[in-house]
């Protein structure tokens, strides 16, 4: 390995570290509450290390949203491919949006949490928008599927394909928040969810169907 390469991954390697620690003390006490000198003692570093990688807390805190929304990104598109049909796919979408949620609820959480952070102007705007563009794309995999059954007439004609995807994603999410806020039991969470579905797939039925 050349010199050139061995810090480029030594960069790698610190910028994960800076990372890891950020996202437990954001778990742990709040993302207001935890400076970058927190994060730079738990990892035994400089608060000029951290700086050489990231300009500001709040840059930290989108980066890792980011990463977990290329998670999410790639597990949608893995569930919708494995379908057989409009039904099919779009439950494992759902189902892969919900196991998302219950494997990685504190990230899951902090998606929600970017679009109300106080100090937005100091996330680098390319990165705001990576993180929107995203988001974008995750819903968008939804309005693939029901466009897909649109095409195949499993749907019926004249639904609009952003405004179903847009109910399914705000079902999914409103059920999931009133989980978060103890409305209702976890275990209750996929029966719901289920009861939900089945609404939606009966309003996307061909009326002589």
């Amino acid at each position: 390995m050349g010199i050139r390469e061995r810090k480029e991954r030594e960069v790698e390697t610190r910028r994960k570290l800076i990372l890891t620690a950020a996202t437990d003390l954001f778990f742990r006490n709040g993302f207001s509450r935890v400076t970058l000198d927190d994060i730079a003692s738990a990892i035994e570093f400089s608060k000029g290390t951290i700086y050489n990688h990231f300009s500001s807390k709040e840059e930290i805190f989108a980066s890792i949203l980011l990463e977990h929304l290329n998670i999410l990104l790639v597990s949608l598109k893995d569930a919708a491919a494995a379908g057989r049909d409009t039904s099919e796919r779009l439950q494992n979408a759902t189902k892969a949006y919900v196991r998302f949620y219950r494997e990685r609820q504190e990230y899951f959480r902090l998606l929600f949490f970017i679009d109300h952070v106080s100090d937005r102007e100091r996330i680098p705007d390319a990165l705001l928008k990576d993180i929107r563009l995203l988001k974008i794309a995750c819903l968008g995999e939804l309005q693939n599927i029901v466009k897909a059954g649109l095409r195949s007439g499993e749907v019926g004609s004249g639904r609009s394909s952003a405004q179903v995807s847009l109910i399914l994603w705000g079902m999914l999410n409103g059920i999931i928040q009133l989980a978060e806020s103890r409305q209702i039991k976890e275990e209750s969470l996929d029966r719901l969810i289920g009861v939900g579905f089945e609404i939606v797939l009966d309003g996307l039925k061909n009326p002589a169907e």
